[in-house]
């Protein structure tokens, strides 16, 4: 009966690590107090948690798994819950990041979400969602940030490849400092043999993906997923004859690129005039 209400009705994953945290404690004769002491968190926050008025973090789920010794469960509940908001066509195209050897983005006015600083994000996430909670906003941002690490800093990583317009280098989103940080952690890839980063300049003019984005994962197992995605909504798509079709764009699009250097040259660029408190130029050449 834990996964349900007593009318039958399934727990959401918040009530569920809010239950099972209360289920635990007590079968322990813990008081919030003696298990806020073992984890070393406030018992504030424990009780908060238990009354799902706050999600808990990474660090409070993964102390718990680790004094409570419940192996991984309170971290599998919280990534559960983090699912859950990201958009329902999305979910299984992401859930199936970890199986993919190769990844194609392209992206044609934000970063992509994977190469998103954690104050980028915050700043998409609350202009596109305004009537989230601080809370929800910031559980939506660890989620983006975890989707980084899954992804790119596991032992065996996929072949990422990401075609961004330029014109995501030129919107000042959060201002120069944000922006600066976000080039800082483009070029920090420069020297990573996993990733290639490329710019789909202005001067290439329309191309087939203007006003979306796109994501194609080419899995271990064979065959390869596409999410095409616009102002908030996400279409998940697996039919063959429409993933050529997508293929094609995204190798359009990379052919009229800049290349890796030339694109890493450009963020060089661009930083020194965000770390300098101006917009860059909209043009390619050196000014």
């Amino acid at each position: 009966m834990d996964a349900r209400h007593a009318d039958g009705s399934p727990l959401s994953p918040d009530a569920m690590i809010a239950r099972r945290l209360r289920q635990h404690r007590e079968a322990r004769n813990l008081s919030q107090r003696a298990l806020a002491d073992l984890v070393g968190y406030p018992q504030s926050y424990i009780s908060r948690a238990e009354n799902q008025l706050q999600r808990i973090g990474d660090g409070l789920a993964e102390a718990l798994d680790e004094k409570l010794g419940t192996n991984g469960e309170f971290v599998a509940l919280l990534e559960m819950a983090r699912a859950l908001l990201i958009e329902p066509g999305a979910r299984n195209v992401v859930a199936r990041e970890s199986e993919a050897i190769r990844v194609r983005v392209f992206t044609s006015s934000v970063m992509p979400g994977v190469l998103q600083t954690e104050a980028y994000a915050r700043a998409l996430l609350r202009a596109g969602l305004p009537h989230d909670s601080a809370s929800e906003t910031e559980d939506r941002v660890a989620a983006r940030l975890k989707r980084r690490t899954r992804l790119l800093d596991r032992r065996d990583p996929p072949l990422y490849r990401a075609v961004i317009d330029q014109a995501a280098l030129l919107r000042p989103v959060a201002g120069p400092k944000v922006m600066s940080d976000q080039l800082r952690l483009l070029l920090s890839f420069q020297d990573n043999v996993h990733v290639r980063i490329q710019i789909l300049p202005l001067t290439a003019g329309e191309h087939g993906m203007m006003g979306g984005s796109l994501n194609l994962l080419d899995l271990e197992s064979g065959g390869t997923l596409a999410l095409v995605e616009s102002f908030r909504t996400g279409e998940a798509i697996e039919a063959p004859r429409e993933i050529v079709e997508y293929e094609e764009l995204f190798e359009a699009a990379k052919e009229a690129s800049l290349s890796v250097d030339d694109s890493a040259n450009l963020f060089t660029r661009y930083l020194q005039e965000y770390d300098n408190d101006r917009l860059p130029p909209l043009g390619l050449a050196q000014e």
